[in-house]
């Protein structure tokens, strides 16, 4: 009995220090990719960095492509939000956390978000791999906001008159406004409470945050 529980705490073992060897990779990746720049950053540098060996990131990644991909992958982690967890959140408190997560992630990421940003702009070896995790990302949050102000204009909550996909659209586009300030004017930038604040006024005209409508209609065109 004692050989068979020795083998799974082992293989258990394995696979946390697999793990945490591939986080440390990853760490020490995303600081000299951000700082040196990807043609600039050798996988040996990397393995210094994480003080692992060489062919133990290549256990994990096959090229150092697939190691800046899972890089981006990291950090556009805290993007993504699970609202399974805020089932009593009315759609306009869910369009404003999706709009304060947008900025705060921007705001916490700039040095890297600009470094992504150029090398999708300049680099067409990453270019298609990076676009096609950008663009599914992008996708899914445009969905949610179209889908989340199609709710809110049903039950009377949004008073916005544009139909929800052109008025995400527009949100987007002065969120991608946003990011653009935030690259450049750093700390003078608007912050995410007045962007937040601002959002609201535009969708929802001052009207309180819990849902309310006296007949729960769809607001007239």
């Amino acid at each position: 009995m004692g050989a068979p529980q020795a083998k799974q705490l082992d293989s258990s073992e394995a696979r946390t220090q697999s793990q945490d060897s591939r986080d440390e990779i990853l760490k020490a990746a995303m600081q000299l990719f951000a700082n040196r720049g990807f043609h600039e950053t050798s996988m040996s540098e990397v393995a210094r960095e994480a003080r692992v060996s060489k062919a133990l990131i290549f256990w994990h990644f096959k090229t150092k492509e697939e190691l800046f991909v899972a890089v981006l992958n990291r950090l556009l982690e805290p993007y993504f939000i699970d609202f399974a967890e805020e089932a009593a959140m009315d759609e306009r408190a869910q369009i404003e956390k999706l709009v304060e997560a947008y900025l705060l992630f921007v705001r916490d990421n700039a040095s890297s978000v600009r470094f992504f940003l150029a090398q999708m702009l300049h680099d067409q070896r990453l270019s298609e791999n990076l676009n096609g995790q950008v663009l599914k990302l992008y996708s899914g949050y445009r969905a949610m906001l179209v889908e989340l102000i199609a709710r809110a204009q049903q039950k009377g909550i949004c008073t916005a008159r544009p139909a929800p996909e052109s008025a995400a659209a527009f949100l987007l586009s002065a969120l991608n406004g946003l990011l653009i300030e935030y690259l450049f004017m750093g700390a003078n930038a608007v912050d995410p409470e007045g962007a937040v604040a601002m959002v609201g006024e535009w969708l929802f005209g001052g009207l309180p945050g819990a849902s309310s409508s006296e007949d729960g209609g769809t607001p007239g065109a």
